[in-house]
C-alpha cells in the first residue's frame, strides 16, 4: 500500500474518533429596514427581525420617517454568547451585551441574542432620529428619548406600549446622589460628565426628565420651543426657565415628586405588521469570517490586533478559496495589515465570483486610488484614478443606498482642479442623507461647502458634530471650523 494512501487512511480514522467542533450555521434575514445575521435558529431570526420592524413602525407612527427608498438598511448581528461578541470587538469591556457602531467603514449593531434587547432599541432610537430629525437636540434629550423608547413593546397585532418604567434607571435614581439639574441641562453629553456613577446618573436623570416632559401634553409642546432656543444660542438653563417657568431647583423637586408616584405609560394601536422578509443560509465560510470581518471594519484599525486577525482570515480563506465572503474579508485585512498585492488578488477573485459585491468593489477602488496617488507619471496616476472611479460606479449600480459609495466618489474628486463642483456637493449631500450619524462624512461635506462659500450649509452639517452626545475629538474640531466660518463670514460682510 503506497505510503500516501496509508497516511490518508490513518488521518481519516483519527478524525473519525476525534471530537469535531460544531460549525454554526449562519442565516441572513432581509426586511424593509434591516439586514439581520444570526447563527441561531431560523425561527428566532425571523421573530427578532419582525420585532425590529415593529419597533421601527412604532417610531414612524409617532414621528414620521424617510421613505423606504431613501434609507440604507441597518445591518444587525445576533450572536450566541460573549465569546462570539468579542470576535467582533475583542476590546469590548466586560459587562456589555452588545454595541452600535457608526463610522466610515460601516453602520451596524451587534448583540447577544436574548440578553438585553434594550441596548439595541436604545441605539436604534438614536439611529432613527439621526435619519429623520430635522434639528439637533440637547444631550440629555437625545439620551432620554432613546431610554424612553428602549422599553417599548409592539405586538404582531399592532398593540404598542412605550414609556414603560425603566427598572435600572429607577434604581439609580433611588440609590445615587443626583447631578445638579444645571449640570444636566448644560452638558453636551455624557462626555461632559466625570465619573462612572455620575455618567450613570446622567442617563437616569435624562430618562426621568424626558418621561416627565412627555407625560403631560402641555409640557411636551414646550420641548420644541426649548430646543429651538438652545439651538439658537441661548443658555440651556435660561432657555429652560423661559420656556417652562421654573428654576433648576424647582425642576429637581418636580422630578422627585413625579418619580414617587406610579408612572404612566402610553398604549396605542398601530396597523398590524407582518413584514416581508427573505431568509437565506450563508456559506459555511460565514462561521469563520463573518464576525472577524466586523472586527476588521472597526472605526480605528489601530485598536485591532491586526496581525492576529490577518492570520485568522488567511487561514479561513485557505479553507474557502472560492468564497467571496472569505476573500473580501481577507482583502480588507491584507490591505490594512498585510500585503497590498495579496489584497488586490483576493478582491479581484471575489469580484470574479460575485460581480456586485459592494464591499469588494469599494476596497479595490481604495487600493487603485492609492496606487494612482503615488504614481510618478501623471498619466498613469490619472489612469488609476479612472479605474477606481469605474469600481465605484459599479458599486453604486449594485447598491445606490450605500453611503460609503457616495463618500468615496466625493473624496476621489478632492484633488481635481475644479473641486468642489455642484455635482461634488450633491454627492456629499447624498452621503450625509444616507448616513447622517457618521460624523467624519459630515465633516468632509462641511469642508466642501466651506470651500464653495456655502457657509450656512456648512454650519448645518457641523452642528450635529459639536452637539454629539458621545463626544470625542471631532467635537473640538467642529467647534474650530464653526469659528473659522464665523471669521470668514465677518470678512465677507466687511468687504
Amino acid at each position: 500500500m503506497p505510503s500516501v494512501v496509508r497516511y490518508l487512511l490513518v488521518a481519516l480514522a483519527v478524525s473519525a474518533l476525534s471530537p469535531v467542533a460544531a460549525v454554526a450555521e449562519w442565516r441572513r434575514a432581509e426586511s424593509p429596514h434591516f439586514i439581520v445575521y444570526s447563527d441561531g435558529t431560523e425561527r428566532t431570526l425571523r421573530d427578532y427581525t419582525a420585532k425590529l420592524e415593529r419597533f421601527d413602525a412604532l417610531l414612524r407612527s409617532r414621528f414620521g420617517g424617510a421613505q423606504d427608498d431613501n434609507i440604507r438598511k441597518l445591518p444587525v448581528y445576533l450572536v450566541s454568547d460573549d465569546r462570539a461578541l468579542r470576535l467582533a470587538l475583542p476590546t469590548l469591556p466586560e459587562g456589555f451585551d452588545g454595541y452600535y457602531s457608526s463610522s466610515d467603514n460601516d453602520i451596524f449593531a451587534i448583540l447577544i441574542r436574548g440578553r438585553d434587547d434594550d441596548i439595541l432599541l436604545h441605539e436604534y432610537s438614536h439611529h432613527f432620529m439621526a435619519k429623520n430629525s430635522s434639528g439637533e437636540h440637547p444631550g440629555w434629550l437625545s439620551e432620554g428619548f432613546a431610554e424612553y423608547f428602549a422599553t417599548a413593546t409592539v405586538s404582531a397585532g399592532g398593540s404598542a406600549s412605550f414609556g414603560l418604567p425603566h427598572p435600572g434607571r429607577q434604581y439609580s435614581l433611588q440609590r445615587n446622589r443626583w447631578l445638579p439639574m444645571e449640570t444636566l441641562l448644560r452638558a453636551k453629553g455624557s462626555f461632559d460628565i466625570d465619573g462612572q456613577t455620575a455618567i450613570e446618573m446622567y442617563y437616569a436623570q435624562s430618562w426621568a426628565l424626558t418621561h416627565w416632559l412627555l407625560a403631560d401634553p402641555e409640557r411636551a409642546r414646550g420641548v420644541a420651543a426649548y430646543v429651538a432656543a438652545v439651538n439658537g444660542g441661548q443658555d440651556p438653563v435660561e432657555a429652560w426657565q423661559a420656556t417652562f417657568g421654573m428654576t433648576p431647583e424647582q425642576l429637581s423637586t418636580q422630578l422627585r415628586a413625579y418619580l414617587n408616584r406610579p408612572m404612566n405609560y402610553a398604549k396605542i394601536n398601530i396597523p398590524p405588521l407582518a413584514p416581508a422578509m427573505t431568509v437565506t443560509t450563508l456559506s459555511p465560510a460565514a462561521d469563520a469570517v463573518l464576525l472577524r470581518s466586523v472586527n476588521a471594519r472597526a472605526p480605528n484599525p489601530e485598536d485591532v490586533d491586526g496581525p492576529a486577525l490577518l492570520q485568522a482570515l488567511q487561514t479561513a480563506a485557505a479553507r474557502f478559496p472560492d468564497d467571496p465572503l472569505a476573500l473580501v474579508a481577507l482583502g480588507r485585512a491584507e490591505r490594512l495589515w498585510g500585503d497590498a498585492a495579496a489584497a488586490e488578488t483576493a478582491l479581484n477573485r471575489a469580484i470574479e465570483l460575485q460581480a456586485d459585491n459592494v464591499e469588494g468593489l469599494l476596497l479595490l477602488a481604495d487600493i487603485v486610488e492609492e496606487r494612482g496617488d503615488v504614481a510618478t507619471d501623471a498619466a498613469e496616476g490619472m489612469r488609476q484614478r479612472r479605474l477606481a472611479q469605474g469600481y465605484l460606479r459599479r458599486a453604486f449600480e449594485s447598491d445606490p443606498t450605500d453611503y460609503r459609495v457616495y463618500a468615496a466618489l466625493a473624496r476621489i474628486r478632492r484633488n481635481a482642479s475644479d473641486y468642489p463642483t455642484a455635482n461634488d456637493l450633491q454627492t456629499w449631500i447624498m452621503a450625509v442623507n444616507y448616513a447622517p450619524q457618521v460624523m467624519s462624512i459630515r465633516g468632509d461635506a462641511a469642508i466642501a461647502m466651506m470651500e464653495s462659500g456655502h457657509y450656512g450649509d456648512a454650519v448645518t452639517l457641523l452642528t450635529p458634530i459639536v452637539n454629539n452626545p458621545h463626544g470625542g475629538a471631532s467635537v473640538e474640531w467642529g467647534r474650530r471650523l464653526l469659528t473659522e466660518i464665523a471669521e470668514r463670514q465677518g470678512v465677507a460682510a466687511a468687504d
